[in-house]
């Protein structure tokens, strides 16, 4: 697994003659598109002998540029670091950033960050690619810069999905419907979040569908308010993956007013209270409803467990 470094502890000369390539961004869902440009950067460090670094941040910028602004992620941070860790970088920086961080001039940027702490020879970053004070450098900047310095920069080409560019903005609005297979599609692989079980008020065991309950808070972007099927793993056995009907939304039928994420796992009965789980979202059965009364909510769960089965029987070979 990469090592992961908050760029302030990096000390000085650490890196000299690494022979590093370098990637840049903020990878938010680490989609197809972001792990064509961190392979790139792998493929390149293998060839030469140096090793691969991935730069990214905390936080997006945008949530400091604009006062007010609060963009969900895809991933928590915690996560996206594991996945690109897991694709094979070889380092992981990241940077805390701060508006001092975003007023540095581009020149400061590559004198005093690529070139002064990394010695980087070749550096990958994504079209549209902007950075410094004003997101005023560019590529032509960095070529012009670095390339006095024998720096190679490779600007990355966009990846397509049905013609249009995988983007972070694509894959948030297949979220905002519930499109758990266009999601898939374009990251790669489940959409999932993870968190702690907390203490519901146990309208579930009452009725003989006990849940697991995560308050996921205002940090991520979530599948449109409904009812999926989906897996749900502890994090103290991540291999077992139990089949699940999941539901995210208010409950309205007994007028809930805070968001939750409810998981019914299929033939389990212990209690997980306090533990982190991990929430696989597969497929979406249905929009959430409001029912007349808890027996009507208790059939037509009766048939999300149905038609959750059938889904694994489907896809269990």
């Amino acid at each position: 697994m990469a090592e992961n470094i908050k760029i302030n502890d990096i000390r000085k000369a650490e890196f000299a003659g690494a022979g590093a390539a370098m990637v840049i961004g903020f990878f938010d869902g680490v989609h197809r598109g972001h792990q064509e440009i961190i392979g790139r950067c792998i493929k390149k460090a293998a060839e030469t002998g140096g090793i691969s670094v991935a730069l990214t941040f905390d936080r997006p910028p945008v949530n400091i540029i604009k006062n007010g602004i609060h963009k969900k992620l895809i991933l928590a941070y915690e996560d996206k670091i594991n996945i690109i860790g897991g694709l094979g970088i070889d380092k992981i920086i990241t940077v805390e950033i701060d508006e001092d961080f975003l007023d540095l001039a581009p020149e400061d940027f590559c004198r005093d960050i690529l070139v002064g702490l990394f010695d980087i020879k070749h550096l990958y970053i994504g079209r549209g690619f902007r950075f410094g004070r004003g997101a005023s450098g560019d590529t032509a900047f960095l070529r012009r810069y670095l390339g006095d310095r024998d720096i190679i920069v490779n600007e990355v080409g966009l990846v397509y999905s049905r013609g249009k560019v995988i983007s972070s903005t694509m894959i948030r609005k297949y979220y905002s419907s519930g499109n758990i297979k266009r999601i898939r599609q374009l990251l790669g692989r489940d959409p999932f979040i993870r968190g702690k079980v907390v203490k519901g008020a146990g309208r579930g065991s009452k009725l003989g569908i006990p849940t697991a309950n995560m308050e996921p808070g205002n940090r991520l972007v979530l599948p449109e308010d409904g009812v999926y099927a989906g897996t749900v793993s502890r994090s103290k056995s991540p291999e077992e993956k139990m089949p699940s009907v999941i539901n995210i939304g208010d409950n309205p039928t007994f007028g809930d007013s805070k968001r939750r994420i409810e998981s019914h796992i299929l033939d389990f009965d212990k209690n997980i209270n306090g533990c982190e789980i991990r929430v696989d979202f597969l497929e979406r059965l249905r929009r959430e409803i409001k029912f007349n009364n808890p027996d009507e909510l208790k059939k037509q769960v009766a048939k999300d467990i149905i038609m959750t089965r059938r889904y694994f029987q489907r896809y269990s070979v």
